[in-house]
């Protein structure tokens, strides 16, 4: 394999064997099948931390907000919240982690709450036994590390031993294990007819196992955080699941604080974000450090860059050499990367011409991992075994590897959005086709009378709006700034608020969604969603 350079110039023996060892590192990743590697985080091994940093990248807004350390990330499915929370791992914002199962540590809480008392439950008291139960976490980690003195390790360790939980370094472990403490204290306690809530443990002893850990953090100038990715669903119409969730939401919103040495990054999912929000006793302070997953056009270009650096590294080093010196955390290095592989312009189904990064970019909704599906597919079918390059690439190639995967994108969002728009993507196969790229509120009301109330579930066209809205299906025209060449229109997921159209708006379909849908007229003008051109603003400011 031919010396891979690319952004470092020297040509010292000792750097080309660091970058060829780099190379090496992402090379289970970066392959032919899927040439700008893995759409999800979770593909990569948990231990293979230098692949998760050299396919990280840093140069985004998203990433310099992870300083004001927020305790929540909100982001839809494949913005990336897996990717931030586990960006621990490997920049070294924090000296020590532990990585909870969302999932078994949440159904442990469920059945905690269940036991506890047919009386009342209180946010505060649930909020409690959360912070019991993470702060054991944290005890169970860090007394692995030479951080406490013995002293302070015995407090520790006395502690868990009085849980019962003393006796396994594996967190998943200590969890079960203190579930079971949980669950004897209520039978015993229900034998005993006792109606309080239980103290499963002394208060002060947990408050000294708790402060040896803080002074030891403190005096050593390093800190900890508890990550807690999201779940596809979590079955929040449950009684004892609201309340644990709303307990934990509590104690989250009053962590992270400037002076704490023990911080919580707990992943959220975009698509249920209003029904957290109703669910919380106070969002105003629940949510006070949170932290939004939205991307722009620009952004996502540099994260295609770095990957395709790679992927030509690997494949065609001496096409890549020929257009070296590049810088990639800049976004005209990052864009000449592309157009050397690229057209300039392709024409699209309908004859328009368009600009091919454009084109690109607004069959996603700014979102990463739709970015990296539609570059695997495209670039897939251009991966062969001839040893000269295939660049720049076909247009047809472009235009058929974005019509085999946009189908896999819209029904991710469907997915998504499932436990709050259950009948959406039948909605949309009888209501979308009726529609052109361009149409008024009225003749959106028509086609959910004559098609779409006999399947959405019920008859109110708010909600029927509000939900094609809130999947980014449709969006509103922007007045002014459409010609004759293309529409241009806003999308809720590039608005800091829910959408809402008037009866005068002009509306259009995402080209996501006209793309499997069929609009009725062929010769439409292309949509531009808003954030998808390279020029325009960035929305996270207005």
């Amino acid at each position: 394999m031919p010396v891979f350079c690319c952004i470092i110039f020297s040509k010292e023996r000792k750097v080309c064997r660091r970058i060829c060892h780099l190379i090496n590192t992402i090379r289970p990743y970066i392959t032919r099948d899927e040439p700008f590697g893995p759409i999800d985080s979770i593909d990569i091994a948990t231990n293979d931390v230098k692949a998760l940093e050299l396919l990280f990248e840093r140069h985004n807004w998203i990433y310099k907000n992870l300083r004001h350390r927020p305790s929540i990330i909100i982001g839809r499915r494949g913005s990336g919240k897996t990717s931030y929370l586990r960006s621990v791992f490997f920049d070294k914002q924090y000296n020590f982690y532990t990585e909870i199962r969302t999932a078994r540590v949440l159904g442990r809480m469920v059945k905690a709450i269940q036991g506890m008392t047919k009386e009342a439950m209180f946010p505060e008291t649930v909020s409690e036994l959360w912070e019991t139960v993470l702060w054991i976490s944290v005890f169970s980690e860090i007394r692995t590390y030479t951080v406490l003195t013995y002293r302070d390790l015995s407090v520790v360790d006395a502690y868990l031993n009085k849980l019962g939980v003393g006796g396994s370094n594996n967190i998943d472990d200590v969890l079960l294990n203190f579930a079971d403490v949980l669950d004897k204290t209520e039978s015993k306690k229900n034998e005993e007819d006792n109606s309080e809530p239980p103290n499963v443990v002394e208060r002060v002893t947990f408050e000294d196992a708790k402060s040896v850990v803080l002074n030891a953090l403190e005096a050593s100038g390093k800190n900890f955080v508890i990550l807690m990715d999201s779940l596809d669903d979590f079955q929040m119409d449950i009684d004892t699941v609201a309340q644990s969730l709303q307990g934990l939401l509590k104690l989250v919103g009053s962590m992270n604080k400037p002076r704490d040495f023990v911080d919580i990054r707990f992943c959220l999912p975009t698509e249920l974000y209003h029904r957290f929000v109703k669910l919380s006793s106070n969002p105003n302070k629940d949510f006070r450090r949170a932290l939004k997953l939205q991307w722009t056009a620009s952004e996502l270009v540099l994260i295609g860059a770095q990957r395709l650096m790679f992927y030509l590294g690997l494949y065609y080093p001496d096409f890549l050499k020929s257009l070296l010196p590049l810088d990639l955390t800049r976004r005209s290095d990052a864009l000449k990367l592309f157009q050397a592989v690229l057209p300039e312009k392709i024409t699209n189904q309908a004859g328009f011409q368009e600009d091919t990064m454009s084109y690109i970019l607004r069959h996603t909704q700014l979102l990463p991992r739709h970015f990296l599906m539609l570059l695997n597919s495209i670039f897939r079918a251009s991966s062969d075994t001839a040893q000269s390059h295939p660049f720049p690439m076909n247009e047809k190639k472009i235009v058929n590897g974005i019509r085999q995967v946009e189908e896999f994108i819209v029904s991710e969002i469907f997915v998504a959005f499932k436990l709050m728009h259950p009948t959406a993507e039948e909605t949309c196969k009888r209501c979308l086709p009726e529609l052109g790229h361009k149409f008024t509120a009225s003749e959106l009301h028509k086609v959910f009378t004559r098609h779409g109330k006999a399947v959405f579930g019920n008859d109110n066209l708010f909600d029927f709006q509000h939900m094609l809205l809130e999947i980014g299906a449709i969006g509103r025209v922007i007045p002014g700034k459409e010609s004759d060449l293309y529409i241009k229109g806003n999308f809720e997921y590039t608005v800091s608020h829910e959408l809402v159209i008037s009866q005068d708006d002009e509306l259009c379909l995402h080209p996501l969604f006209s793309g499997i849908f069929h609009g009725i007229s062929k010769q439409d003008r292309p949509v531009y969603p808003y954030g998808s051109i390279l020029d325009d603003e960035d929305y996270r400011d207005s």
